[in-house]
């Protein structure tokens, strides 16, 4: 479960209300009508952030944007016209020197397309060849490769079917890819294709994640295999679905209704079973050489695998179902024999570690928590284990590492956790030296021959620019400052960042949006916006995209508009994260409830119309706010909620609370459901009934039980449309809805 940031036609009429009894609430005293912001240059419409016809507000980046292999230059995709008559060119950009070259258009790129006609190839979904000189061009199911020294192109002659995950081998001579849930290898000089299972099914997936690996584990990747580095062997993760009971989904809209099955472990439910397999293929595309290591109960997780860099070996981390150990394990090839080489316990959950890189001379580069804050170890083959990255900050990312200098190159959560800073490390000691300046978030992306940085940058009020940096840390030049002058010309909301106490004194991050020409003499109705979840952060100074700019729609509408991130959230350490094991819900709602009794003290904020809206895990915590401190809010919205943790994912949910046989009263006490009967304010669910991440059995059983209790509640829903409620129109009907609602209930 992640946060979402999601798109939307004005419409109450079209929020189907939930006719369960009769309505039950406060007496609130009538709404204030919001204060409309005076002499604005340019006025938010709720059409226009979410239209999908024009660029968006904040502006776009170069799209495709990434380093060419083998060269100090980058590649990018620039189109030009619109419709059938757009045309697309694959442009190179030198780092040292700025120049541009034009490495294919696309009216290069025609193939056949029935017996007189041709077809233009796309090339948004390219990949580039190790070597750098020949790009993969995926196109209705089959695959062509193009060459950029000679301009030539070849039909690749996979079998019949769709080719997902295409994957060049390290030295570019053969592709891997899973077809039907089955994986295959092609030879590109023989163009010739061999098959290395035949078990795919509903149930089985080789070299590909089921539904919650993907969701939960694999950070929504969906590849399952690995080369090793001289491309004579692959590795590959197997999963067996059959043990999980299949979840049925509904669709409705036909005459007769039809059924698709999830295989999608509830808490408690029997896991995937995991099974690795490593095979090695000769020159004439034969198996030549198998390894399987399988794994007995208790079934645990095994979410990362690879080649050690000498080929000798296959590495692989195994989580345990509760989540609480992880080990690196080598399974040597030459003998079959798999040992632990490390393994790391946490009081309150581990997850897989995306930090890692093997070294020259047999030390490991390592993320771990041990010290209460995320920090990159150098771990040496002698067993010790050094810290690079000392504080009281996390470590969010490993940006690359120059293994001929010696230096790591990260993103951390410093010098607050508001912000995301580049730093560089020596990893033969020595503090760590920060890159980038100016306040914000900032990504990087490391070029091949580790002398240049690229870096997209964004701050609260600005959206994503391109800089480019010298791996030394001097900042170069502007790529693309990105400034659109269409958001230029809005007169928008100030947003500050501001500490609240917690019952206990600690500091909580929040943030406030006021509206345009804000009165401190008048008083405002309030909307906070809430996720509250696990590994997830809402304050922040980062470009929010259309979330951010429809809080801006709200405050122009003359709402503020407040954030607070309570225990639980990311970024603030081992601790204060790990605050909400077994306790989701319960032990967040004490430190949103500190920050509600913030704002009614605030001369500017009006105390009986403050409301409350989430998506997903926050509409979750709009629900469980709503049911368990009844009379705080005038009003919430759910979008996607969780009711109750009983009817969620099994890798999620047992991270955070173990089993509902383990932690009964946990589960009881995190339940939206329990407490419908206290339901009193107004709240509107929208939901899509194809949702297969939180299932609309959520908020079906929320209506159960509200009817039962004599409650009701506002209903609006999105028949067969998943989690991110996403099809054209969908988001613009969405975002008016929450507006219209919230205009009704806290003033307007």
């Amino acid at each position: 479960m992640t946060i979402k940031h999601f798109r939307p036609l004005p419409l109450l009429s079209a929020i189907m209300p939930m006719i369960i009894c009769a309505s039950v609430g406060v007496a609130r005293p009538a709404p204030a009508k919001p204060q409309q912001a005076k002499d604005i240059k340019g006025r938010l419409t709720l059409e226009r952030i979410f239209t999908t016809k024009q660029e968006p507000l904040g502006g776009r980046l170069p799209r495709n944007l990434r380093w060419r292999p083998g060269h100090e230059a980058w590649v990018m995709v620039e189109r030009e016209g619109k419709g059938r008559e757009a045309t697309a060119k694959l442009v190179q950009v030198d780092a040292a020197t700025g120049n541009s070259t034009v490495l294919v258009a696309s009216d290069k790129l025609q193939v056949p397309d029935g017996e007189k006609a041709t077809r233009q190839l796309h090339l948004s979904g390219f990949q580039i060849s190790p070597d750098g000189d020949h790009l993969l061009l995926p196109d209705k199911g089959d695959l062509y490769l193009y060459s950029l020294a000679n301009g030539t192109l070849e039909h690749l002659a996979a079998g019949e079917g769709a080719e997902e995950m295409p994957t060049f081998s390290p030295d570019g001579r053969r592709l891997a890819y899973v077809r039907d849930n089955d994986l295959y290898v092609l030879d590109i000089a023989k163009n010739q294709e061999v098959r290395l299972t035949s078990d795919g099914s509903d149930t089985v997936f080789n070299g590909t994640f089921d539904w919650v690996y993907w969701e939960e584990l694999a950070d929504r990747g969906g590849k399952a295999f690995a080369w090793s580095s001289d491309g004579t062997r692959l590795v590959w993760l197997r999963l067996d679905d059959s043990p999980i009971p299949p979840f049925d989904i509904v669709d409705d809209l036909g005459t007769h209704s039809t059924l698709r099955k999830q295989y999608y472990p509830k808490a408690g439910d029997p896991s995937p079973i995991p099974s690795l397999h490593v095979a090695r293929i000769d020159e004439s595309l034969e198996v030549t050489g198998r390894r399987t290591v399988t794994f007995t109960d208790p079934i645990p997780y095994v979410p990362r695998f690879g080649f050690t860099p000498d080929d000798q070996a296959v590495w692989y981390q195994v989580i345990d179902r509760p989540e609480n150990n992880l080990t690196l394990m080598r399974l040597d090839l030459a003998t079959g024999a798999a040992a632990p080489a490390l393994t790391e316990h946490d009081p309150y959950w581990v997850e897989p570690v995306d930090m890692m890189r093997f070294l020259p001379g047999g030390s490991l580069l390592w993320a771990s928590r041990d010290s209460g804050y995320m920090h990159l170890q150098l771990r040496s083959p002698d067993g010790t284990v050094k810290d690079l990255t000392p504080g009281n900050f996390d470590v969010t990312a490993l940006v690359g590492v120059d293994t001929t200098a010696g230096v790591a190159y990260y993103q951390a959560a410093r010098p607050s956790p508001l912000e995301r800073q580049l730093y560089e490390v020596n990893l033969r000691g020595g503090a760590p030296q920060r890159i980038t300046g100016a306040a914000g978030s900032h990504r990087g992306e490391l070029s091949p021959g580790a002398k240049y940085l690229l870096v997209t940058s964004s701050a609260i009020d600005r959206p994503p620019h391109l800089e480019l940096f010298s791996s030394a840390g001097k900042h170069l030049r502007t790529i693309d400052a990105n400034e659109p002058s269409e958001l230029a010309k809005l007169a928008l909301g100030s947003t500050r960042f501001l500490t609240v106490p917690a019952d206990d004194g600690t500091p909580l991050n929040a943030m406030l949006l006021t509206p345009p020409n804000f009165d401190p003499h008048h008083r405002y109705p309030v909307v906070i916006y809430t996720y509250g979840g696990p590994h997830a952060q809402v304050v922040r100074n980062g470009w929010g995209r259309s979330t951010y700019l429809f809080h801006q729609w709200l405050a122009e509408h003359g709402f503020i508009v407040f954030s607070l991130d309570n225990r639980g959230s990311f970024a603030r350490g081992r601790e204060f994260e790990g605050a909400v094991d077994h306790h989701l819900g319960s032990s967040q709602l004490p430190d949103q409830l500190a920050g509600v009794r913030w704002l009614k003290q605030q001369s500017y904020v009006d105390p009986d119309h403050i409301g409350i809206w989430g998506w997903s895990y926050g509409g979750y915590f709009t629900c469980y706010a709503l049911t368990h401190a009844p009379g705080v809010f005038a009003a919430g919205v759910a979008v996607a909620p969780v009711t109750d943790w009983k009817l969620y994912d099994s890798t999620y949910t047992e991270r955070y609370m173990g089993t509902p046989a383990e932690n009964p009263e946990g589960y009881k006490e995190g339940s939206v459901l329990e407490k419908v009967p206290a339901l009193e304010d107004p709240l509107l669910v929208i939901h899509g009934t194809g949702d297969d991440n939180v299932h609309f059995q959520n908020t079906l059983q929320l209506a159960n039980a509200a009817w039962k209790a004599g409650k009701r509640f506002d209903l609006m829903l999105f028949p067969n449309l998943k989690h991110g409620i996403w099809a054209p129109g969908s988001h613009l009907q969405v975002f008016s809805a929450i507006g219209d609602f919230f205009i009704k209930h806290l003033g307007g």
